[in-house]
């Protein structure tokens, strides 16, 4: 079961070393941030708790018709391969940074920082009709805790 949070974003940054990818709204493409908890794993033993939840972060390019589908899937696949997606299965795992401006006024927060991200597996970026709002996923990465203990800040707006 999962709990993921969806809004629209007025920009994303990712900090890969000491690179900065920025990705920001252009002509017929929104951006969604998800934001994921789900439970890292099943325990059969009935002795033994389950770990705390995973918490899993994803950024979708949201095109406005049909017309910016391939653009999207362009973006994507380019942003998934400087985070390293294309990289040998057992390969090192990047860490990256990302922070967002959070849209609109449906939220009490205007900005997410996640301080330390790893990419999970997936597909190459298609348009996912699955979707309420359909997109194309630009990555999911999964959250890891942070020398402060947390996974993710929000600021208040």
């Amino acid at each position: 079961m999962t709990t993921a949070t969806r809004t629209t974003v007025d920009w994303v940054r990712l900090t890969l070393g000491g690179a900065e990818i920025p990705l920001s709204p252009s002509p017929g493409i929104e951006l969604r941030l998800i934001l994921d908890s789900v439970a890292d794993s099943l325990s059969f033993d009935l002795l033994t708790p389950p770990g705390p939840p995973e918490v899993r972060v994803a950024v979708d390019l949201i095109p406005a018709d049909g017309s910016a589908v391939a653009q999207c899937e362009s973006w994507a696949a380019r942003v998934a391969t400087h985070l390293g997606a294309n990289a040998a299965p057992l390969g090192d795992l990047k860490e990256f940074s990302l922070e967002a401006a959070i849209s609109g006024g449906e939220h009490p927060y205007s900005r997410l920082v996640v301080p330390h991200l790893t990419l999970t597996p997936g597909p190459p970026p298609f348009l996912d009709k699955e979707e309420s709002l359909p997109g194309v996923r630009v990555f999911t990465a999964k959250a890891h805790t942070g020398s402060d203990g947390s996974k993710y800040q929000l600021y208040r707006a």
